[in-house]
């Protein structure tokens, strides 16, 4: 009987190893195949690692031909996982049986540095795979996987895309991807709230959010503020922008929201407000000042808060914008916040002062203080 021992960390097994294991069988005609999750990858960190029971039950999920057999024997043997052991357990088990173990060819290339690595050449056939489009492998002392057209997939890119808050499902498999989902693997604290946008946002203003997450920690870390606070409210600044504005209004009514005139006249304006209400009444925020960052990241407002001015600043210049004068203000705010708003609220007032279009009080009130405080500066 040829049985295949394929092993791997798969944290979490995906769509690539599933179809690098049906290529296996079908060439190398396989009776058998022993899928082995390690305990513990001897050759890579893995601070991400999902535990042991967790990873064995998604192989469970994802292997389900009758050939294949999910084993747990690394992991109830614990400790590091060598292939050298494992063979010589999988020998005692099988007697006189034809073992192939399987790998890619990454995993060939480094073949000799493994422990015992000659005793693992006696124990069994190596057989290796071409990874990430490669067509040719040296590897003369391994039985190759022909005709074979790889899915370029990793576990890392799963694993980040569920952190990003993807259904990992197209990359998993139905079945692992419910398994992840359910039990919250691979998720960080902002997991929760990428897939609250996923849902509520389009693709472009997605990108924008995690560009402004990203850019309000960045200017978080820089001028001493609370990093994770500031990614937060930078993630979540836009949450209610592509709600329709009957949906906006509905939101800010029932909060108990009301509009002053200037902000009846704007509706490009609502979706702050509407998105402060949601986050304070949909979902039970009760920080002040985190909701304050996301009500007035579009105009400002007098006396604002570090936290508040990080959001405005960053929501003008993340990675995503474009407009003239960006660069302008990425540079001001490698120097300061202030001088980064005071730019930022000249473009936003000049703008709308050029169209006659109403602006907002509190503009002019943050860009009036900015304007004074920088002139007693100057004079002392």
């Amino acid at each position: 009987m040829a049985i295949g021992i394929f092993g791997g960390t798969f944290n979490p097994p995906h769509l690539g190893h599933l179809r690098l294991l049906e290529a296996f069988a079908k060439q190398f005609r396989l009776d058998r195949v022993l899928v082995i999750p390690t305990f513990v990858p001897p050759h890579k960190a893995a601070p991400d690692l999902a535990s042991a029971e967790d990873r064995l039950e998604m192989c469970r999920l994802m292997f389900t031909d009758a050939r294949y057999i999910v084993s747990d024997l690394e992991i109830r043997r614990g400790g590091r996982s060598y292939t050298v052991e494992t063979l010589e357990t999988l020998q005692a088990e099988y007697p006189g049986e034809a073992l192939y173990l399987l790998m890619g060819s990454d995993m060939l290339l480094s073949f000799d540095t493994w422990f015992r690595a000659d005793d693992i050449r006696r124990m069994c056939t190596l057989c290796a795979a071409p990874r990430d489009g490669e067509t040719k492998l040296d590897g003369a002392s391994a039985k190759l996987l022909t005709d074979f057209e790889p899915l370029v997939l990793s576990s890392t890119e799963v694993r980040q895309r569920v952190c990003a808050g993807e259904d990992p499902s197209s990359l998993t498999g139905g079945a692992v991807g419910a398994f992840i989902r359910a039990r919250g693997l691979y998720e960080d604290a902002f997991t929760a709230y990428r897939r609250l946008l996923w849902e509520k946002l389009g693709a472009y203003r997605l990108r924008h959010s995690f560009a402004v997450a990203d850019a309000a920690r960045m200017l978080a870390e820089r001028y001493g503020a609370d990093a994770d606070r500031a990614y937060l409210a930078g993630l979540v600044h836009d949450v209610m922008k592509d709600t329709p504005k009957p949906e906006q209004l509905s939101v800010m009514e029932a909060a108990g929201v009301s509009l002053t005139q200037a902000e009846a006249h704007n509706p490009k304006l609502w979706h702050a407000m509407a998105g402060e209400a949601y986050l304070r009444v949909r979902l039970g925020w009760t920080d002040a000042e985190l909701l304050s960052a996301v009500r007035y990241h579009t105009t400002g407002r007098g006396r604002m808060s570090l936290l508040e001015k990080i959001i405005y600043v960053a929501d003008f210049m993340s990675a995503d914008r474009q407009y003239d004068g960006v660069e302008r203000m990425r540079a001001l705010a490698e120097r300061s916040l202030e001088e980064a708003m005071a730019f930022g609220l000249s473009f936003t007032i000049g703008d709308l002062a050029a169209k006659e279009q109403v602006i907002h009080p509190d503009s002019v009130d943050c860009y009036n203080e900015i304007i004074i405080e920088r002139e007693k500066g100057s004079s002392l």
